[in-house]
């Protein structure tokens, strides 16, 4: 049988759990329900081979739901991540649609053109997520939690920079790293923490951000694969402090990071956190500005730097204004 769609008609005729007489007598329902996803899976490769990652994903996901009521849920866990595999090379197959469609398809309206493309892209990374957690669900409740973190990373990434969802981004984060250290993992743990921090920082959360920056210090300290962050996370820690009007917090944190790391003594990093917090204790907005301008002469700033120095630079700038 070659046509997709038939062997989905097939599959839910089959899947159909057994009552009366049959349930008696008949085929078990696992047999049954195994039988219904191995024809899900046939039409998901049919629909695959035709490029219409979509409709395999649906099918991915009908396969693993029906494999969950055979009991197996390992192989239902796998099912739903080739569901997320096809639902978001659909999605990126979407976008990259729409832009070749506005840019090369002249007299017609283009705005109207790509959002309704991307409009179905963004359906797809949506069921994407959906197997995704899915999969993490089943893969934690089997006391899976490596292989459970490393797809739950996946989906925060997933959540940060297809779905703008920031919040659920930070959740995936965090969760990810937890799991990573109780399996002793520093460096995987840091890098779901790295992502924690600055998503609360961006968001303004500048205090749990700055904790979180702590518990990498941390987990880095005389660690020498991560040794060589402790500069830039003790920089971030002490922005955080100061985004909070915490002066104190960022001075105890310098101190800290001069006695604690050798490199930050005397770096760029150092000179810059200093004149900072001589600033704001001055209130001088031009003596900051020049010194970002220093600073991002040898240490180009992103836009993490760059939002979280114009938030403290507005704290200067509004207590000027209180004072007039």
């Amino acid at each position: 049988m070659s046509d997709p769609n038939q062997l989905l008609a097939k599959a839910e005729k089959v899947g159909k759990p057994s009552s009366g007489f049959m349930k008696i007598f008949g085929s078990s329902d696992q047999s049954k329900y195994e039988e219904a996803a191995d024809l899900c899976v046939q039409a998901a490769t049919l629909f695959r081979l035709s490029k219409k990652l979509s409709n395999a994903g649906d099918c991915f996901v009908k396969a693993a739901n029906y494999q969950i009521n055979a009991g197996n849920d390992d192989e239902a866990a796998n099912t739903f991540i080739d569901a997320y595999k096809c639902f978001k090379s659909s999605s990126s197959n979407g976008i990259t649609s729409a832009m070749t469609s506005r840019n090369n398809t002249p007299g017609l309206d283009e705005n109207d053109t790509f959002i309704t493309s991307d409009s179905s892209a963004q359906t797809d990374i949506q069921k994407a997520a959906v197997s995704l957690n899915r999969a993490v669900e089943i893969f934690t409740v089997k006391g899976q939690f490596r292989r459970g973190a490393n797809f739950k990373f996946e989906l925060g990434e997933l959540y940060e920079n297809d779905l703008q969802d920031y919040h659920s981004a930070m959740d995936c984060y965090e969760l990810a790293g937890d799991w990573y250290s109780q399996d002793q993992a520093q460096a995987l743990t840091n890098k779901c923490y790295v992502k924690l921090a600055n998503l609360k920082a961006l968001d303004a959360d500048y205090i749990g951000a700055a904790k979180v920056y702590h518990q990498l210090v941390t987990n880095s300290m005389g660690n020498r694969l991560s040794q060589w962050s402790l500069k830039e996370y003790y920089l971030k820690m002490a922005l955080c402090q100061l985004a909070a009007k915490d002066n104190v917090a960022a001075t105890r944190t310098l101190k800290e990071a001069k006695q604690n790391d050798s490199n930050f003594n005397n770096s760029r990093e150092s000179v810059l956190l200093e004149t900072l917090i001589d600033c704001l204790n001055e209130g001088d907005s031009e003596k900051l500005s020049q010194a970002v301008f220093e600073f991002d002469k040898f240490n180009k700033l992103d836009k993490w730097y760059t939002t979280i120095l114009l938030k403290i630079k507005e704290s200067i700038t509004e207590a000027e204004d209180n004072l007039l």
